[in-house]
């Protein structure tokens, strides 16, 4: 698998870039990189991994010869934010799932019933960690964890391990890729945004033609039960968006790694 002693220098380079592009990716990556995993484990699956891939991986007769140690820092620098890049990449569908829930929590009533996450260290609504889990759930059960591995692999197919180079067009791809959180965030929460205004307005009819009933009073717990429901409702279409997601990443992860380098 890997024979050190006649293993020279510059393949010990190359072993040292693979295993920071596999640590960006687990520094990132959703599911497995999850900060509830230990850092041993993590380091763990870094090293396994790396030494998996080093004798699979195409380029290394062409390795740039290192000159100096700037030039290796910049190779390492590089090596890191393309691991970081894939896992960010996956990792947005779930910040736009906790996006969703942010907004429906808001509309439902929910707004100060938050908790602590530690993967993200940051509050975040009751509603969010619920679709948070739950879009885990799917991850895993379609295979979500190996598709991140397999985009990881390919990555060294598109750019060999020192073959990284910045384009101005790679930035705005990723700017353009992260607006795309908002369109998760839309879709899985317009089943409950849109029965909710479709609330208010009945509830807005009814303060019209009786007066003298308490609309606020009553339509707290009648909003929380329509949201709660509707959520219940519209779980296969969340499963169905986050599957669609998982599948529009993985395409346009293929375009954003060209930009960064040489096919």
């Amino acid at each position: 698998m890997f024979d050190f002693i006649n293993y020279g220098a510059d393949k010990l380079i190359v072993l040292l870039l693979v295993i920071l592009r596999t640590s960006g990716l687990l520094i990132m990556a959703p599911v497995i990189g999850d900060r509830a995993i230990p850092v041993l484990i993590k380091a763990g699956l870094v090293i396994l991994l790396s030494l998996i891939l080093v004798p699979t991986i195409p380029g290394l007769d062409t390795f740039p010869q290192v000159t100096s140690l700037w030039q290796l820092a910049g190779l390492a620098f590089n090596e890191l934010l393309i691991g970081f890049t894939i896992g960010l990449f996956f990792r947005l569908i779930f910040i736009g799932v906790l996006t969703a829930g942010s907004m429906i929590g808001y509309q439902i009533g929910f707004m100060f019933a938050t908790l602590f996450d530690t993967s993200i260290s940051n509050q975040i609504s009751i509603i969010g960690r619920f679709w948070y889990v739950t879009a885990i759930l799917i991850f895993l059960s379609i295979s979500g964890h190996h598709l991140v591995i397999t985009s990881f692999v390919d990555s060294y197919q598109v750019i060999p391990a020192g073959g990284v180079t910045l384009y101005g067009s790679a930035g705005e791809l990723i700017i353009k890729y992260t607006a795309y959180i908002f369109v998760v965030a839309l879709k899985v929460a317009s089943p409950v945004m849109i029965t909710l205004f479709l609330t208010d307005v009945a509830l807005g009819t009814i303060a019209k033609t009786m007066p003298t009933m308490n609309v606020f009073f009553v339509g707290f717990p009648i909003k929380i039960g329509v949201g709660l429901v509707v959520m219940a409702m519209s779980l296969p279409l969340f499963a169905y968006v986050v599957e669609r997601a998982l599948g529009y990443f993985d395409n346009e992860l293929r375009v954003l790694l060209f930009s960064l380098g040489k096919a």
